[in-house]
């Protein structure tokens, strides 16, 4: 049994990935050479990903995409900031960053169908990845990067269609969470569009986002 934390076997998941800035990449290197239960925590890593790599290519939204989604779902919060996707999130595989929300488990045991988001932000400063298991109607929800200002939340949006965005609920600061999706929302999750606005402290008042928008994407099916 590994005595590595939760945090550990992510940052393993996220160094294959390559989803780390700099520095943090370069200290967990350091690590790679000093610590053996860590080196092969990563090597699992690369064992379970590449496969996965193999089997599906990039995938890479086009930014034109999402031209007119803030005028039309977000109007209050057009002025504030422009919708804009990051090309650059493309760059995972769409099952590989499936694999990694699992944190250790098994992939076999995943059950599935399978929806994911990946979001970035357009600076890359804050990223969060969303998995849907579609089976049991829960979503789970990794946060990374920079926490929202003092003051503020970040707060994740489903956009299903033309209907008005709905709160899926305020996002914790860093690490993961687990989140039932409504009985009743469950048929929107599949094919929409998933999106983190800056709120107030608690969320937007009254439920209706009132911006600016950090990111969003799509929610793809694996």
């Amino acid at each position: 049994m590994t005595d590595l934390s939760t945090d550990d076997l992510a940052l393993a998941g996220e160094y294959v990935l390559g989803t780390l800035d700099a520095a943090t990449r370069s200290a967990v290197a350091a690590r790679i050479d000093r610590e053996p239960s860590f080196a092969a925590e990563v090597t699992l890593w690369e064992t379970r990903l590449d496969p996965l790599n193999d089997a599906l290519a990039p995938v890479a939204p086009p930014a034109a995409a999402w031209r007119g989604l803030e005028a039309r779902l977000f109007p209050e919060a057009r002025r504030l900031s422009p919708w804009r996707w990051i090309a650059a999130a493309g760059a995972l595989s769409t099952a590989t960053l499936a694999a990694v929300l699992w944190f250790g488990a098994p992939l076999a045991t995943v059950p599935g169908p399978l929806w994911v988001s990946d979001m970035v932000s357009e600076d890359g400063t804050v990223r969060l990845a969303a998995l849907y298991d579609e089976a049991r109607g829960e979503m789970r929800v990794s946060v990374g990067g920079a926490p929202a200002s003092e003051g503020r939340d970040f707060e994740l949006w489903l956009i299903a269609g033309e209907a008005a965005p709905i709160s899926l609920g305020v996002m914790p600061d860093a690490g993961q969470a687990a989140m039932p999706i409504p009985e009743e929302l469950r048929p929107l999750m599949l094919n929409a569009t998933l999106a983190i606005t800056d709120e107030p402290s608690g969320g937007a008042p009254g439920g209706v986002a009132t911006g600016p928008v950090v990111a969003l994407a799509a929610l793809r099916r694996i």
